[in-house]
């Protein structure tokens, strides 16, 4: 089979989720851990179970996924219809970002007020992880990865093909 041959688009848009998804999920952990060494702080800095940060980490990653599967699929959808505009998302990829973050500081409180048997803390602890810089990174990061998936996407034309490695390339 032939390297240049054109794929499906949908399986070439699937792949690059998966890459995105992954992408996002290297820098929030590389960029906590850059934070962290530079703040002198803990990611989650207040008496907790040690599956908090990862449940909070987990909730931001799928909802960057879904986002991400829904930009996907409209997009492929209007290349199979003949729309080959590159519209670079800046509302998309903030949209993204907030929720990242809601999502991330959300599941947080719950997670920590359902842990203390206490409804009171969910507001203290999401308005508490709101304003460190550890939420603030991971949503840009969701903004970042969600605007340059798309853009990647617009970028292959109405007949992408697939990456090729380095020893395929003449």
């Amino acid at each position: 089979m032939d390297p240049n041959e054109a794929r499906d688009p949908r399986l070439i848009a699937l792949a690059q989720t998966a890459f995105a998804v992954a992408l996002y999920l290297a820098l929030v952990i590389a960029c906590f851990g850059i934070l962290s060494l530079l703040t002198d702080t803990d990611v989650v800095d207040i008496d907790a179970s040690l599956l908090l940060g990862p449940a909070m980490i987990g909730t931001s990653v799928v909802i960057v996924a879904l986002r991400i599967i829904g930009a996907a699929v409209r997009l492929v959808h209007e290349r199979e219809h003949g729309d080959l505009a590159l519209r670079v998302p800046i509302v998309g990829g903030l949209l993204t970002g907030v929720l990242a973050l809601l999502g991330y500081v959300v599941i947080g409180g719950m997670l920590q007020a359902v842990g203390l048997r206490d409804p009171e803390v969910l507001v203290g602890f999401a308005l508490h992880e709101l304003l460190r810089p550890y939420s603030l990174a991971l949503g840009a990061l969701a903004m970042i990865v969600h605007i340059a998936f798309v853009v990647s996407i617009a970028l292959g034309g109405d007949e992408p093909k697939r990456p090729l490695w380095p020893w395929e390339k003449d």
